[in-house]
């Protein structure tokens, strides 16, 4: 299979939040710590409803040489639905916020990165560069570029529209973002969040808070991510199941391999690192 260095990211936008009061208010309103958002170092972030259930999910960066501005990257349409949310607290704070639409983000392979751009740091999460903004997160083979929309560094080279692989590299690394149909569904823990520490349980509150931490804090046992693989020739379907027929999680998502798919599966309290599988198929080989 010919591999693929870069991919266009069509279905990410950003909340722009600028102002004195914008760390106030992400501060008191999402789970990520905003101390922690540098001019190098992205965190990852969620929005919950206060039965603790996860409105939106997001990056959020520094904008920079902006004072106190910040950038929450996510799907579109999720991102409209948490302008929505924050709308509703940013009238007690000095800040601005609107949707922005003036850049393009763009997923390019590691190895090809530092190939064309030698002055690349990987040590550092978020870098920037002559004509881009990078970050990266958790151990991802792709890194996030950052682009204004009239910038076309990459002219005359090959880029893919196909999120696939990308998608896989999610997968791999357990990164679950959430579209508008997955919004208020799920608590954080059964999308992983406190696997890939878009949960911070140091900080202090935030919407939500108080439940999301009495089940991280009291649950006897939490849901947890877990990865698998099928034939493609087998169905995939939203439910797992046991050896007994026993619900005991859910797909999250998938991505092909060449001849299987790659499949992100969030475990309930029922799973006792079983044999698990889909309505009607074989076993899943596990990860």
């Amino acid at each position: 299979m010919k591999s693929i260095n870069l991919i266009k990211l069509g279905y990410l936008s950003t909340l722009e939040i600028i102002g004195e009061g914008a760390i106030d208010l992400l501060q008191g309103q999402i789970t990520s710590d905003m101390e922690k958002v540098s001019d190098n170092q992205s965190c990852l972030g969620a929005l919950c409803n206060i039965k603790g259930r996860v409105e939106s999910s997001f990056l959020v960066i520094k904008k920079p040489s902006v004072e106190n501005a910040f950038l929450l990257i996510g799907n579109k349409e999720v991102m409209k639905a948490t302008e929505e949310i924050l709308k509703k607290y940013s009238p007690f704070y000095k800040l601005e916020m609107k949707l922005n639409d003036q850049y393009k983000f763009i997923a390019i392979d590691k190895d090809f990165l530092s190939l064309k751009f030698p002055e690349t740091n990987l040590k550092l999460s978020v870098q920037s560069h002559k004509n881009f903004l990078r970050i990266h997160y958790l151990q991802k083979k792709f890194h996030l570029l950052l682009l204004e929309r009239n910038t076309d560094c990459f002219e005359g080279l090959q880029m893919s529209n196909d999120l696939n692989e990308w998608e896989l590299d999610n997968i791999l690394n357990k990164d679950f973002n959430i579209q508008t149909k997955d919004a208020n569904k799920y608590t954080p823990h059964e999308l992983g969040y406190h696997q890939t520490n878009r949960i911070d349980f140091e900080k202090g509150c935030y919407t939500g808070q108080e439940i999301v931490a009495r089940m991280h804090y009291r649950a006897k046992k939490l849901p947890y991510l877990i990865i698998g693989s099928v034939d493609k020739k087998e169905n995939l379907t939203h439910e797992v199941f046991n050896e007994k027929n026993k619900k005991v999680g859910s797909l999250l998502s998938n991505a092909a391999q060449v001849d299987s798919n790659l499949c992100l599966l969030s475990m309930n309290k029922n799973y006792n690192d079983e044999k698990v599988k889909f309505k009607d198929s074989s076993f899943i080989s596990l990860k």
